[in-house]
């Protein structure tokens, strides 16, 4: 793969001790395309060198307003990563708002500011796919910023509902380390992502239904790695490649994501049509949820397109439903209630929608895709 051509704009007083620790290195897959200390001559340097993504060390965000906002209105395809010393007080909502696409807070060292890089280069990617192919098919992205609150229980039934209801589903395990959709779906990793973005030609629609799953229930599968080293081979570009040609074949897409905002989780968002936010019954797993949430707005992912689910709502800990919309500022807008029969339907390698239709949680399961299905599949029609 081609490295990133990347501009750098540094403001003259910027401490030097802080940049030199920050400046990506040669084996970052970055290629610094020019340099400048000027912020008015940035934007042009970056467009004569034909950047895809320009880095902005500033000593205050105030100082490159007005060259992100500029560079926003005239490359829009270009990634815009603002890095600044803390603490920035307040400063990060301004930067976000007139276009930067991510911010780091220094000190940090260079892998932090690379990191940023990709992504900022996964998100404008992710934002020019054609209109009428996210029309065609609509991206569900499952998310809970902390492990074990049931991302993945809620996407392998809520791609399982799709199917019954006639929608043609693709189901994609993004816990690139450590995905467990294989094992909760009884599906073999014979053929998983790391095996499609190794194999060499080009990606389209054939050679993508070679490498998918299958489930007794119809949903078709992109694994996850087998090995958590593999996971890295699995990059934002590639990803959006993916999501490109799969949206081409299927009618719906649902993303299961890791416990943390990586460059590919935040490609998915940036693709998706409908979030789907969940959280647990205790006060760990609803903090993260309203981070979560938080993080969505600031990521400029509308409020309106956006489903929070509380996981095992009625387990008595000591917290009271009133004290979960305190936390998350509203109320959940679907609950999902603990039973034994959600963990016996795991180890039988079946969704509970399917195994158990007349349980509970299978009934607030389908409630969900209810909800969702009038977001993104109604309201298309209408």
């Amino acid at each position: 793969m081609a490295n990133t051509r990347l501009s750098i704009a540094t403001h003259p007083g910027f401490p030097s001790d802080m940049l030199d620790r920050a400046i990506p290195n040669g084996k970052s897959g970055l290629l610094i395309a020019s340099g400048m200390t000027d912020f008015g001559r940035a934007l042009m340097a970056a467009e004569r060198d034909n950047s895809e993504v320009m880095l902005l060390f500033t000593p205050t965000v105030a100082d490159v307003l007005d060259v992100v906002s500029a560079s926003r209105s005239s490359r829009p395809e270009m990634g815009l990563v603002v890095a600044v010393p803390g603490p920035v007080n307040g400063e990060l909502a301004e930067a976000l708002k007139a276009g930067a696409d991510e911010i780091v807070v220094l000190p940090a060292e260079a892998p932090a500011v690379t990191s940023a890089v990709h992504k900022a280069l996964a998100r404008v990617s992710a934002a020019h796919v054609p209109a009428t192919t996210a029309e065609a098919c609509p991206v569900v992205v499952v998310l809970g910023p902390k492990g074990g609150v049931g991302k993945t229980t809620v996407a392998t039934n809520l791609a399982t509902e799709f199917v019954r209801r006639g929608h043609r589903t693709l189901l994609i395990d993004l816990d690139l380390q450590f995905g467990d959709v294989g094992i909760v779906l009884g599906v073999e990793p014979e053929r998983t992502v790391f095996d499609l973005v190794s194999a060499q030609g080009r990606l389209d629609g054939e050679r993508l239904e070679g490498f998918l799953g299958h489930t007794a229930d119809g949903v078709h599968v992109l694994l996850a790695p087998v090995r958590p080293d593999q996971a890295e081979a699995v990059t934002s570009e590639r990803l959006t490649e993916i999501l490109s040609v799969a949206r081409a074949g299927f009618q719906a897409i649902v993303v299961d994501t890791p416990p943390a905002f990586t460059s590919t989780t935040i490609t998915a968002i940036d693709t998706a049509q409908h979030a789907v936010l969940v959280g647990t019954l205790d006060l760990a797993g609803l903090k993260n949820a309203k981070v979560g949430a938080e993080t969505l707005a600031l990521m400029g992912f509308p409020a309106d397109h956006v489903t929070t689910v509380l996981n095992r709502a009625d387990s008595k800990v000591g917290l009271l439903p009133g004290d979960v919309g305190k936390v998350l500022a509203a109320p959940p807008d679907a609950s999902i209630p603990s039973d034994r029969d959600v963990p016996r339907s795991l180890n039988s390698a079946r969704p509970i929608v399917a195994s158990q239709p007349r349980s509970k949680p299978a009934k607030a399961l389908r409630r969900l895709a209810d909800q969702v299905s009038a977001a993104v599949f109604e309201a298309r029609e209408e």
